[in-house]
């Protein structure tokens, strides 16, 4: 399934629908051991994440990515509820992004509408949007293994 990308002004929403139940969906979210396997671009060689997931909590994301060294970025949770919704902050250079991630259960599947804003200029917002998309390909990828 391909994603669908909407960028306006400092707000990208990317939809995608996933053949999976919603509860494994969240779990490939919230457990930083399945996080690690998908998070990150297709260039990314390694991640490494630490994570408080509950409201307040913070995390640090640690990226290897081929060619461009490493790139590491913080946040912290303001809202989880499970397994419907995700709400934090990412400190992403010059830019804090406000990301909310929704579950949305379609009989054995699950669509996820994962909304960004905050963003200081449209190329941050493109290379952010083409980062996700590649990340749901390899979740995609992961989930259709678990199902098998």
């Amino acid at each position: 399934m391909k994603s669908e990308i909407k960028m306006t002004g400092n707000r990208l929403q990317i939809t995608r629908v996933f053949d999976a139940p919603r509860a494994v969906v969240f779990a490939y979210w919230t457990r930083t051991e399945k996080l690690q396997q998908w998070s990150g671009c297709k260039d990314a060689t390694k991640v490494e994440i630490e994570a408080d997931l509950r409201a307040g909590g913070s995390f640090t994301q640690r990226m290897w990515i081929a060619g461009a060294g490493e790139y590491t970025f913080t946040g912290k949770y303001e809202e989880i509820t499970e397994p419907e919704k995700i709400v934090y902050t990412a400190n992403m250079g010059p830019a804090t992004i406000r990301i909310t991630i929704e579950f949305f259960e379609e009989g054995r599947r699950t669509r996820v509408v994962l909304t960004q804003e905050g963003f200081p200029d449209p190329k941050m917002c493109q290379i952010v949007s083409q980062g996700f998309s590649e990340s749901f390909e390899k979740l995609d990828e992961l989930l259709a293994k678990h199902s098998a």
